[in-house]
């Protein structure tokens, strides 16, 4: 278990200083090494996402496919302070633009093209949630502070000769605008902001009690193309999974999320659903699992979690020989809109890809950055002109609401 030092910053407001003591961090290779009631010190205040539980069910779905590591902050007599999650995993390009230029260059290459645009990544954060998911620190430890800690220990992570292949990318995934203003410190140390495609985001009008008050506030057009989509989807079964239901349909969740997995043009995790189950017996009423079938066939599913006031929608499955003339996708997204309404929320994250559609119900993009670096320091100085060109993929939005 190793563990190292980090000086307090002396920036922070006078009150704070004080409580501020020097922080000794200990890195561990599974949650499961990690004492849950020094996690849970911390984490009772975090993001769901960064709970014992949930993290060990994804540990566990995912062994053997991509390695993990937790790290303890320590403040005075060994007191926890902060807690931080990093994943280690293969970043591929599935089929961009850019890597099907590459493939035309190299005809006849193909799969040799692929496999060299396979990156190896070293994440704080966790790939498989949306938004910065990766530490949480108690309040008297600063915004700075908590910056160089977990960077002083990706720089310890990148360094383990235990890990092969080698880490050719760091990456904190992944901040809020209004985060990006104190990521300052990571930026001295060489990381580069990287602008990834938006994330779609809803907020949620008090007046909008259900689904029929949503679409009051609707132009015409859109409130047509919501009933069109009510009625396309009017065929199929659609219910609220329970945890052993999940259990009982994983080789058809898996393969209908692994459509939708095929089709994205980067891949950075490939989930195993089976973590679904663990998790809806966690998070109980807190966690949406919802199963949409034609004639007894399961053809589709949604995940999503409630996150104090959000809604935070996350993967999907699809089949997709049938979600054009069903209208699949399309009814999910009104789903989780209603399901956000019933809950009386006010927000709903429907994250990223399928912009449009997501804009046609009202959800706007929120430009989220991740920090980067290539862990070789030359590569890294060339590299990052590169990375500061890179634009999120490029949409029409639409608004569906009256002026």
């Amino acid at each position: 278990m190793p563990t190292a030092r980090l000086a307090a910053t002396t920036s922070e407001p006078a009150d704070h200083r004080a409580e501020v003591q020097a922080l000794t961090l200990s890195i561990h290779d599974s949650i499961h090494l990690v004492h849950r009631s020094d996690w849970g010190a911390v984490a009772m205040s975090a993001s769901p996402f960064l709970g014992y539980g949930h993290l060990s069910a994804l540990e566990d779905a995912m062994r053997g496919r991509m390695d993990f590591r937790y790290v303890l902050f320590h403040g005075a007599k060994y007191k926890p302070v902060g807690i931080a999650c990093f994943q280690i995993l293969d970043f591929e390009d599935n089929g961009s633009a850019q890597s099907q230029a590459l493939c035309r260059i190299g005809a006849g290459l193909e799969a040799r093209v692929r496999k060299e645009l396979k990156v190896r990544s070293l994440v704080c954060g966790n790939v498989f949630h949306c938004g910065d998911h990766g530490s949480h620190f108690i309040d008297t430890v600063g915004r700075e502070q908590q910056l160089l800690a977990l960077e002083m220990a990706m720089e310890q992570l990148r360094a383990d000769e235990r890990l092969q292949p080698k880490i050719s990318a760091l990456m904190f995934k992944e901040f809020w605008p209004e985060q990006n203003g104190r990521s300052a410190v990571l930026r001295d140390k060489g990381y580069y902001m990287l602008a990834t495609d938006v994330n779609m985001v809803m907020d949620i009008d008090p007046a909008w009690k259900d689904l029929d008050g949503y679409q009051a506030a609707l132009t015409s057009k859109a409130r047509t193309r919501i009933k069109s989509i009510l009625r396309r989807s009017a065929a199929m079964e659609i219910r609220d999974l329970s945890e052993a239901e999940i259990r009982g349909s994983l080789p058809a969740l898996q393969r209908l999320f692994d459509e939708v997995l095929q089709r994205s043009p980067f891949i950075f995790g490939r989930l195993q659903v089976g973590v679904y189950a663990q998790w809806k017996a966690l998070h109980a009423e807190q966690m949406m699992f919802r199963g949409y079938f034609l004639e007894g066939e399961l053809v589709g599913f949604s995940a999503a979690f409630t996150v104090g006031n959000t809604l935070d929608a996350q993967f999907v499955g699809i089949d997709y020989a049938r979600n054009q003339e069903h209208g699949i996708y399309l009814r999910m997204l009104v789903d989780l809109l209603d399901l956000a309404l019933r809950k009386r929320l006010g927000r709903l994250d429907l994250g990223r890809t399928a912009e449009q559609a997501k804009s046609t119900i009202g959800a706007r993009p929120v430009q989220m950055l991740v920090h980067v670096k290539h862990r070789n320091r030359v590569a890294n100085r060339l590299i990052g002109p590169f990375i500061r060109k890179v634009k999120h993929t490029a949409f029409e939005e639409r608004s569906p609401f009256r002026k």
